[in-house]
């Protein structure tokens, strides 16, 4: 099957041809949902924070008519012994790792994009 041409697709073309980007570094562009990722944080009044769990998406809050809404990262972790759901300012964001790729997840998502024309996975490249 043909790689189908985007915008994402195109410029990561182009940045590869100029050298900006490898093989390596392209592959650890991409995050979807079900993925075990590491997330680190900068807070300037009190640092880093650095979080390791589960990617389930974004979710704007607080989005009024207008737009402007925070987009926040939903993270599901084990805190304190409990499995709970939290939701994380995106503008903090200093960097991620995926550990974990959830292929299963991933397959099934790509079906999605492939039928609907989503960029699933392209959140942060």
């Amino acid at each position: 099957m043909a790689e189908t041409k985007d915008d994402i697709t195109e410029e990561r073309r182009i940045l590869k041809k100029a050298g900006v980007l490898d093989d390596k570094l392209l592959e650890r562009m991409d995050i979807f949902p079900g993925d075990r990722v590491r997330f680190r944080f900068y807070y300037p009044q009190s640092g880093f924070e650095e979080i390791v769990g589960h990617f389930l998406g974004f979710y704007t809050l607080f989005e009024g008519p207008e737009g402007g809404g925070d987009l926040n990262l939903v993270i599901r972790l084990v805190k304190d012994g409990r499995t709970t759901i939290i939701y994380k300012d995106r503008n903090y964001l200093e960097e991620f790792e995926v550990m974990e790729p959830n292929f299963e997840v991933r397959d099934q998502i790509k079906d999605l994009d492939a039928r609907h024309g989503r960029h699933v996975g392209h959140e942060f490249g």
